[in-house]
């Protein structure tokens, strides 16, 4: 059923490549939804049980995030055997044979985590969760050699301005929090979703300089009387496709917007599971 609707969806949209266009929405849509059955469980226990309707916010558990650019293989994960919460970074040039040591990207005080990598051709971007600032932002570190050497970290303006609320661990009445990187080109893109307006709505950034300097953030779902959370994304080309899970009392969809234009203009959300 999901088929037929991305189809129909692609028809609408006539674009022009229509059998990779509907790969990546297709990768993107089932994606959002095998990666959030964990936010969606917790999502029906926070309305079983907040009965003001609060969600309090943590990051997921460990994990290692992959890329690959020909015959380099890069990876990020964050640990805390400095003794913090740390992203770190290791990459290999014999297709994952041999790694270099692992560089420590965040190298902060507060705690990082939820690191996220893409890499095209020599471009490498990594993004995390940090709260150095005293309050939780998204960072991006950006590579132009392959990942033997790091740009200084970006911290990503968000939209509204309340704090998100702080990290902890995973009780019942919580929402689980990512980054998502793509890249096309010397375009980075980064989504994620988190409550700074005051509702749970996912975000939007590019940078059209290799992550040296980012746009000012967008608001994808702009869904007041919903939760917006679990954004997955794919890019190709000019394509740049965001997918993410709307969830009321009762109610989930499945949504993506589409950009042809490298990010600047996105079409409106289209509902795929209707």
């Amino acid at each position: 059923m999901i088929l037929i609707l991305i189809y129909h969806l692609l028809q609408k949209y006539q674009m022009k490549s229509r059998y990779t266009s509907l790969c990546l929405i297709t990768t993107v849509v089932f994606a959002t939804i095998l990666t959030i059955s964990i936010t969606i469980s917790l999502l029906q226990s926070v309305y079983g049980v907040m009965g003001d309707g609060s969600v309090r916010r943590l990051y997921s558990g460990p994990r290692a995030s992959v890329a690959v650019s020909g015959n380099n293989v890069y990876l990020t994960w964050w640990d805390n055997k400095t003794g913090n919460n740390e992203v770190f970074f290791a990459s290999s040039n014999d297709n994952g044979k041999n790694f270099a040591p692992p560089i420590n990207l965040s190298n902060a005080k507060g705690g990082s985590a939820d690191s996220q990598i893409t890499a095209q051709g020599n471009n490498v971007y990594v993004t995390w969760w940090d709260n150095k600032t005293g309050d939780w932002h998204v960072f991006s570190r950006a590579s132009a050699d392959g990942g033997k050497t790091f740009g200084d970290s970006i911290m990503l303006k968000t939209i509204g301005s309340s704090a998100v609320k702080t990290l902890k661990a995973p009780p019942s009445d919580t929402i689980s929090v990512d980054t998502v990187v793509a890249t096309s080109g010397n375009n980075e893109y980064v989504a994620w979703w988190d409550n700074t307006t005051g509702n749970w709505e996912v975000s939007f950034v590019k940078s059209s300089d290799g992550g040296k300097t980012f746009d000012n953030a967008i608001n994808l779902s702009n869904s007041s009387d919903a939760r917006s959370v679990g954004a997955r994304m794919a890019a190709e080309g000019n394509n740049v496709y965001v997918a993410w899970m709307e969830i009321k009392p009762g109610e989930k969809h499945v949504m993506i917007r589409t950009s042809i234009d490298n990010g600047q203009t996105f079409s409106n959300a289209v509902t795929v599971n209707k």
